[in-house]
């Protein structure tokens, strides 16, 4: 009897646990929120010379790395250039990914500098809008620098008489976007001294401001000679200015005349120089009446 009642118990148990197994309920796996947002350039460089489109452009890439359906909201911003789009939102499958142009622009001539792009994304499960998590990122915007200048001739044309000493000055323009080192030099100052001039200039370089102006000298002395003579010559001032930025060739050139024209008096003692004088006068009187 004992024994009956004992496999009946173990019977009704048997049933029973069998019974909990089967009606036991599914665990729903916790919403695991996770994602990457990274760009594909960490830097870009924009053109913003004259004629240039000022633009360049980098990839955004946001991927899900969680085990559920997320929504990235991603505001984009940087100092002294115009990104876009400047806002992106996107709904991203487990294991999805989506890849987003995003481009920089900057005005034609604007100053050079660096600009630190900053990229902030905040990513939720779809569903519950909960589980926010914060990403940042970003990349860098160089605004890179040109040359550009221009120059003038102070006194584009002079007259001058032989055997004398003065100075020319020039007009030099920085109009590029950043202070430039500005070398300058005498074109045709070979054949300037192979005619007697004795040409030289205050200095070979000048740091000017972007949009500034720098003053340029050439002390020039006309041809000199051993005896009294009538000069009636021009001649030209070639007077060039060059960057020295890296990667530029910019550089531009005026011309002055020069009209050497007078009598050229050797340094006598003031008596032949008076009898001179009156040579010259007396010869030239006579050229007249002829």
């Amino acid at each position: 009897m004992s024994n009956k009642i004992t496999k009946a118990i173990l019977l009704a148990t048997l049933i029973l646990g069998s019974s909990m197994v089967m009606f036991t309920p599914t665990v729903k796996a916790q919403a695991f929120v996770a994602y990457s947002l990274s760009f594909t350039d960490g830097q870009i460089n924009l053109d913003v010379r004259p004629g240039a489109s000022g633009v360049g452009c980098t990839e955004m890439v946001v991927t899900n790395e969680g085990n559920t359906v997320i929504d990235v909201d991603v505001a984009l911003s940087g100092g002294g250039v115009t990104i876009s789009p400047g806002a992106v939102s996107v709904t991203l499958a487990v294991s999805g990914s989506i890849t987003v142009p995003i481009c920089a622009l900057a005005l034609t001539q604007s100053s050079y500098k660096n600009v630190q792009v900053q990229a902030i994304g905040q990513g939720r499960e779809t569903n519950s809008q909960q589980g926010q998590i914060t990403k940042n990122a970003g990349f860098a915007v160089i605004i890179e620098q040109y040359a550009r200048l221009s120059v003038q001739a102070n006194q584009p044309f002079q007259k001058i008489g032989p055997g004398k000493e003065f100075v020319m000055s020039f007009t030099a323009v920085n109009n590029g976007n950043y202070q430039d080192t500005v070398a300058v030099d005498v074109l045709n100052q070979k054949d300037l001294e192979d005619a007697g001039f004795v040409v030289a200039l205050s200095a070979k370089q000048y740091l000017i401001d972007t949009q500034g102006e720098q003053q340029v000298q050439i002390s020039v002395s006309t041809p000199r000679s051993t005896v009294i003579g009538w000069s009636n010559e021009y001649h030209t001032i070639i007077l060039q200015v060059s960057t020295t930025l890296e990667g530029e060739t910019e550089a531009r050139s005026v011309t002055s005349t020069l009209w050497v024209r007078g009598v050229f008096l050797p340094g006598f003692d003031p008596l032949f120089t008076i009898f001179a004088l009156g040579i010259v006068a007396t010869a030239l009187s006579r050229s007249r009446r002829d």
